[in-house]
Parts: C-alpha cells; sequence; structure tokens
C-alpha cells in the first residue's frame, strides 16, 4: 500500500537543526563582548571618578593646599597650570624652576619658604613664560634656574605648545583607564585595586597618585618613580652652535630680573658619569662649551654640576642618567651653600642637609621621605647599587 507521506531523513534534520543554532551563539557571544564591555567601561568610569583624575589643575592645587597628599594625573598636560598656581598660593621666597631633571629637588632642604617649579618647563620658551608670569603674581627673593644646553639647540621650541584643550566629556576619558594599563603607567595588580573600598593607595588627586602613590607633592619635588625616563629630545644633537635668539631671549630674562632686584643663581644640573662619558666622545659637539661659555658670559652665579663626581655623587645616586636623585641635589645645594655670598646660599638648612645626606649616601631617594609601604628597592637605582657595587 503506497503512502503519500514525504519520507525526510533524520540526518537533514539533525544538520538543519545545527545550522539554526548559529544565530543563538552568535548572539550569545556578542552580548559576552557587550557585558564585558559594559564592565570596563564601568571600571574605567570608577577609576576616573575615585581618582579624581578629570579634576582642573588650579582647581588641585587648591584641593592640595588645603588636604595634603599629592597630584599625580596620568597626563601632565596641566603641570604648567598647577605648578604656577602652587606657587601663587604658597608665595615662597625661593623659587627653584627647571625641566623634570630637577623633580627630586626636596624643598624639605631650605629653612625658608620655597617652591620647586620643576616640570613646568620643558623649554627655553616655557621657562621665560614660567618665570614672568610667577614674578608677576609674586616676586621671590631668589630664583634657582636649572638650565638643560638642549633648550638653546636652534631646531628647539621656539613657540609655547598649544594650549590645553577645554575639558571634554567624562565619556570621552572612558578609554584612559585602558590605556593607563595597557602603556604600563599602572601595574595590574594596582589597577584592580583601584576598584575595591581600600584601594586609594596615595590618598591624592589623579590616577597615579591614587593607584601608584606617585606625583608633585606640595613642596614641588616628585614623589615616586619618576613619570616619564625617556631621553629629552635633542640631548645628543650637538654638532651646532647655540641659537643667538635663544641666548638673547635668556640674557633679556636676566635683565628683567635684576631690573626688580630679584636674585638669580643658575645651574646646570647633574649627569651621570656614564651618559657624560659618551657624550664626550663625539668630537664635533660645539653646543655645549659654546654653550657653557655663553652662560657663564651672563655675569649671573653659575653653579656647574654637570659632573656630578665633584658633589661626591656616584650614578647609584641617579634617577636615570640625566636625573639626579633626592641625595643628588641635596649636595648641590649643600656645595652651594658652602659658596656662600648669596640669599640663597643663606636659605639653606646646612645642618638638615648634611644630616640627610650622611644617613643617604648611595641611595637615589632619601629614606625619611618614603612612605611607610614603601620597599626597601626604593632607595636604590637598581640591583648593584643595592649591593653597593
Amino acid at each position: 500500500m503506497s503512502s503519500n507521506r514525504a519520507i525526510r531523513s533524520s540526518r537533514l534534520s539533525f544538520r538543519r537543526q545545527a545550522r539554526d543554532s548559529r544565530p543563538v551563539r552568535w548572539i550569545l557571544l556578542i552580548a559576552l563582548l557587550l557585558l564585558l564591555l559594559g564592565l570596563l567601561c564601568g571600571a574605567s568610569a570608577i577609576l576616573l571618578w575615585r581618582s579624581q583624575e578629570m579634576m582642573a589643575p588650579v582647581l588641585a592645587a587648591g584641593r592640595q593646599e588645603t588636604h595634603g597628599g599629592l597630584y599625580g594625573p596620568a597626563s601632565d598636560v596641566g603641570t604648567y597650570a598647577y605648578k604656577l598656581e602652587r606657587y601663587r598660593l604658597m608665595r615662597p621666597e625661593i623659587l627653584v624652576i627647571g625641566s623634570r631633571r630637577l623633580s627630586t629637588l626636596p624643598g624639605e632642604a631650605f629653612a625658608v619658604t620655597s617652591y620647586n617649579a620643576a616640570g613646568a618647563a620643558d623649554s627655553l620658551i616655557e621657562l621665560t613664560s614660567f618665570i614672568r608670569d610667577a614674578v608677576a603674581l609674586h616676586p621671590p627673593k631668589s630664583i634657582l634656574i636649572g638650565l638643560d644646553y638642549w633648550w638653546f639647540h636652534p631646531d628647539a621650541p621656539q613657540a609655547l605648545p598649544p594650549a590645553a584643550a577645554e575639558a571634554q566629556s567624562f565619556a570621552a576619558h572612558l578609554t584612559d583607564p585602558l590605556l593607563w594599563l595597557l602603556t604600563g603607567q599602572v601595574s595590574p595588580g594596582h589597577w584592580l585595586g583601584g576598584l575595591l573600598p581600600a584601594g586609594d593607595k596615595g590618598g591624592g588627586i589623579g590616577a597615579l597618585a591614587m593607584l601608584n602613590g606617585q606625583g608633585w607633592d606640595a613642596y614641588g619635588r616628585y614623589d615616586g618613580p619618576a613619570a616619564d625616563n625617556d631621553e629629552p629630545a635633542g640631548l645628543r644633537e650637538v654638532r651646532v652652535a647655540p641659537s643667538p635668539a635663544a641666548l638673547k631671549a635668556f640674557t633679556d630674562l636676566l635683565a628683567d630680573l635684576n631690573g626688580k632686584s630679584i636674585e638669580v643663581v643658575l645651574m646646570v644640573p647633574p649627569m651621570a658619569a656614564s651618559l657624560r662619558a659618551s657624550l664626550a666622545r663625539d668630537s664635533e659637539n660645539r653646543l655645549v662649551p659654546l654653550w657653557r661659555d655663553a652662560i657663564r658670559a651672563t655675569g649671573q652665579r653659575v653653579f656647574d654640576f654637570d659632573d656630578a663626581g665633584v658633589l661626591g655623587s656616584s650614578d647609584c645616586e641617579f634617577v636615570d642618567d640625566v636625573t639626579g636623585g633626592e641625595v643628588t641635589y641635596l649636595r648641590a645645594l649643600d656645595a652651594i651653600a658652602e659658596f656662600g655670598g648669596t640669599i640663597l646660599s643663606q636659605s639653606v638648612d646646612r645642618d638638615l642637609v648634611t644630616s640627610l645626606i650622611g644617613s643617604n649616601t648611595g641611595h637615589k631617594r632619601l629614606v625619611e621621605l618614603l612612605p611607610g609601604d614603601a620597599t626597601p628597592e626604593a632607595l636604590y637605582r637598581d640591583s648593584d647599587c643595592d649591593k653597593g657595587l
């Protein structure tokens, strides 16, 4: 007896069911990705909010004045504005100004009010601009200027960088915490720890302050690992003569300050012996010797500490090849004080400085300024220095 029913293969039916399940798997995968994205965005929002990373630099300077702590944003775009506002609030007798090479100079070394504006100037134009702005707010008694020879290179920036863009919306910064993690600014452990109620490591303002415990202290010193260890642009481009325009701009600044009866002391910051030896091997180095001659010709008091050996400082006391550590700069201030004859030299607390140098020889940091949870390795530049070699 014949049948009109179609006979269907069970194998075909099985394959059709398998094909029909693919959209479901894609939906689940997309849902999972959206969930992960949502969790990451949520975590980023928590970190941005808890770290106060988006606080305006001027507001951060005022908050530090009343609440203390460190100011350590992941971005240094607002350093100039932050440092200028801190200077305005402190109205110090002594102003220290230079690039980040001076960021480890501790304000505690002075017996009078002082502020270290290191990091506010990455070029000669920024240096002169900051000093003029600062003096207009409050004329200090003395200014210690740390000079970098590459600022006087003919191709060095001769204009202020573009003004910082207006603050973006909170949503526009949601990817920033992921970048901190991917670029190594923040370790995975600190990043995850920052999401916990007890994860406020630094108690300050900004991602690096909260998560890593590093940033600018109230005196202007950078507390903690250096935020940027890259070699300065132009450091090794020395086969040219200094820019006449740059030298004139600098001498004009000095004339203005002298006319206001503000003492100016110039300093060539110390450099690690290994880097100095590398630069000395370049027989066509014209920039550095000619620049030195020009700086001395200004008639200002100049302390040339390029060779840290004259201070009794070893490479172990450096943060990196171009940045002396806290002990190195205490040695520099002690040498300035010993020479005497200036308001600056009379303002150094030599008893304190001598004591700190004696208890920290061979360290890049002062044990007295380390946070309580710092590891012993924080005192040393590398393992060889740790072993006292």
